[in-house]
């Protein structure tokens, strides 16, 4: 019996999901010291402009906000952010990447872009763009 192509497609994209989770952590925790998600909101503060609501980190990373404000606690330990309450509204936190958050953001961004997984420049945009359609159709957020 031959599977669907959406099943084939769909299990493919999971395989390679694991795989590249693993080498992506093993990168960042033996060469930074950071877990994946840590990662994820360096990088999130990075591209923002000024401070963003812990709240709104974790919509944009898809993850719960409880995840968010642990490793937030986590990395301010470290002084790669800062959190502070939201002036008026004391249910909320900001968090802010600090100049030592942006170093190890773009040190751990260079060394997971040297891995290359074999794939070309031309090649990622490709797979970029088909997966970011992909990812818009079936997120539940």
């Amino acid at each position: 019996m031959v599977e669907p192509s959406g099943h084939l497609a769909m299990s493919t994209v999971l395989r390679l999901h694991r795989s590249m989770t693993a080498v992506v952590d093993q990168q960042l925790k033996s060469g930074f010291a950071l877990r994946l998600i840590d990662y994820e909101i360096l990088k999130e503060l990075q591209q923002a402009d000024d401070v963003r609501l812990l709240g709104e980190v974790a919509r944009r990373l898809s993850v719960h906000a409880t995840t968010v404000s642990i490793a937030c606690d986590r990395l301010a330990e470290r002084g790669l952010l800062t959190r502070q309450r939201h002036p008026t509204d004391r249910r909320a936190t900001l968090v802010t990447i600090t100049g030592e958050g942006r170093a190890v953001a773009e040190g751990a961004t260079a060394a997971l872009c040297s891995v290359g997984f074999g794939v070309t420049a031309d090649d990622a945009r490709t797979l970029t763009d088909a997966l970011t359609s992909l990812y818009g159709s079936v997120t539940p957020y």
